[in-house]
């Protein structure tokens, strides 16, 4: 009789820790395909990938890094494009993750692209500034940098057309 009170105490007290682990644990889920985010744990960067649920003890996280990834082909071949997130990060700048809980984690498509513009006329030289910014759903920023695998994609083109439809002027953007 006394060693099934013991066993049955025993197992009251690992059920009591199991439960309470569970209680002080929950899991993030990056449910954009493509992203990667990079949240602080102890000190490091962890990288959560797309579509899997990571557990975490329940607490707030800072967000240090994005990456969108993405499919495509460039000269006929297959590359994987990224582009990083850069600050401010809206919505994503922390992540709270709840015991017994799962956080998802949104952001990327559909990014908006703004293009601010600027004059400045030094003498008789006017230069026309026009930035590319692209934001994401949740707010994030991402750098205009865009990356082919390891390597910088070249950098897009612009041509600006008249009120005719003939070209004004032809460039390409400048990174920096």
């Amino acid at each position: 009789m006394r060693k099934c009170l013991i066993a049955a105490g025993v197992l009251v007290l690992v059920g009591g820790a199991v439960a309470a682990y569970a209680a002080s644990t929950g899991k993030v889920k990056v449910a954009t395909l493509g992203m990667v985010v990079g949240i602080e744990v102890r000190g490091r960067t962890a990288p959560i990938p797309p579509n899997r649920e990571v557990p975490l003890p329940a607490g707030e996280y800072k967000v240090k890094s994005l990456k969108l990834h993405a499919k495509g082909i460039y000269k006929g071949k297959p590359v994987i494009w990224r582009i990083d997130g850069t600050t401010p990060l809206g919505k994503l700048t922390n992540v709270e993750v709840a015991g017994g809980e799962t956080t998802t984690v949104e952001g990327g498509e559909p990014l908006t692209v703004k293009t601010p513009v600027s004059i400045s006329k030094k003498g008789p030289t006017t230069t026309v500034s026009i930035g590319l910014q692209y934001i994401g759903k949740a707010g994030e920023n991402y750098r205009s940098v865009v990356y082919m695998g390891r390597i910088r994609a070249p950098s897009p083109k612009i041509q600006i057309v008249g009120e005719s439809g003939k070209p004004i002027v032809s460039s390409a953007f400048e990174y920096g």
